[in-house]
């Protein structure tokens, strides 16, 4: 599979700046937030298999990565992998973060439109062909992947505050994985 190989490499690349925030204590907690979950169902055998040790930390048997792959190509996402809740309702003054509560590390990435994210062959597999051009300008920052755009496993978000109206946010890794956050 040639999409293996490349998103080996990227996958690969992620965890040593995952590993690198967590050590350093990057990421901050916000009490009484409210709180998306980050939900994904990788088993650690398969994808550390594919990608390397540490791609999948989860503690139970998930969702193999040929199983994920599969659903990809013929449902174009993974059932497993999923921002909930999908709609999210907040007034001006509250504020909200993402956990992520699965094995993978993901991105919580407010875009002007949902589109496809930076790792191309889950872009042709998800059928989001054109990438949501924030998740593109992820990439283009110097030090890319930047650890504060990352959410490793078991960690959370800066906690946001925005003005009334539809937020949309996305995961710019698995950009299937969605959520409109209203603010009224």
């Amino acid at each position: 599979m040639p999409h293996v190989k490349v998103v080996n490499r990227f996958v690969k690349g992620l965890w040593v700046v995952v590993g690198v925030a967590m050590v350093a204590g990057t990421v901050s907690y916000a009490a009484g937030a409210r709180i998306i979950r980050m939900e994904d169902q990788c088993d650690p055998e398969t994808f550390n298999a594919v990608f390397g040790d540490g791609t999948c930390v989860s503690s139970h048997r998930g969702v193999t990565f040929e199983h994920f792959i599969n659903e990809l190509m013929h449902t174009q996402r993974a059932g497993g992998w999923m921002f909930s809740p999908r709609q999210v309702n907040v007034t001006e003054d509250q504020s909200f973060q993402a956990q992520n509560n699965g094995g993978e590390v993901h991105t919580f990435t407010e875009v002007d439109e949902f589109g496809g994210g930076f790792i191309p062959e889950l872009n042709e597999l998800s059928g989001n062909p054109v990438p949501a051009p924030e998740c593109l300008a992820l990439t283009q920052q110097p030090g890319f992947p930047n650890i504060e755009e990352l959410i490793p496993a078991g960690g959370k978000s800066e906690a946001e505050r925005e003005d009334a109206g539809t937020h949309h946010y996305q995961c710019c890794i698995h950009p299937w994985m969605r959520t409109d956050v209203t603010v009224r």
